[in-house]
């Protein structure tokens, strides 16, 4: 009789073992694959290399030589189109106030953006396409051709440019860009379409989005 209880607590043992054994395996098989599929996610942002401050936002000291700069484009480009494209290339000079000296913090300019309801980013690559290039020290915020983009040396910010159109309501954009423009005194060029907007002004910038 002792040695029929021994053996059922044998076989009760073994089969707990086992039980516990197969358990772990399926959990950790179970956490493996959620790992995986964490990594496959894309985890940078894209712009391409033109678009590199073709719309840039730029202390508001740089206003008058900015005008001058968009008339000599507007000049260039009547002189050097031939109706299908350009003859020449022009390179843009750059500004004499640089944004660096504004001492924007990256952490204070990340803060504002965070009010987006879009992804932030701080992998960022460039080139023709994405995963070319790392572009160092940048962050984005939005998708692939279309967010708003900052780099930056040390702690301070050195440039902040628009590729194509961010996913978010105007109103947002709008808010966004004036509380940029009203807390640092900041412009937005638009190089594309040589339009030079005033970030202090909201209506300005509600009739360059819409």
């Amino acid at each position: 009789m002792k040695m029929g209880i021994i053996i059922v607590i044998l076989i009760g043992a073994i089969i707990l073992i086992l039980f516990q054994r197969n358990f772990k395996i399926q959990t950790f098989q179970t956490f493996s694959e959620s790992a995986g599929e964490d990594t496959n996610e894309s985890s940078s942002i894209f712009f391409h290399e033109d678009d590199y401050k073709q719309v840039e936002i730029v202390p508001s000291e740089n206003f008058g030589e900015l005008i001058k700069q968009a008339e000599n484009v507007q000049d260039f480009a009547e002189k050097h189109f031939d109706g299908g494209a350009f003859t020449d290339i022009m390179i843009r000079e750059e500004n004499g106030f640089k944004l660096k000296n504004r001492g924007i913090k990256p952490r204070e300019l990340d803060l504002i953006l965070l009010d987006l309801p879009i992804n932030k980013y701080t992998e960022v690559s460039t080139g023709i396409r994405p995963g070319e290039m790392n572009s160092e020290n940048t962050y984005g915020y939005g998708e692939n051709y279309n967010g708003i983009f900052f780099d930056f040396e040390f702690d301070s910010v050195t440039g902040i440019w628009i590729v194509g159109s961010p996913e978010v309501k105007n109103k947002e954009f709008v808010q966004v860009l004036n509380n940029i423009g009203n807390k640092w005194n900041l412009l937005l060029m638009d190089w594309n379409s040589l339009e030079l907007i005033d970030l202090k002004d909201k209506e300005q910038i509600e009739n360059y989005l819409n």
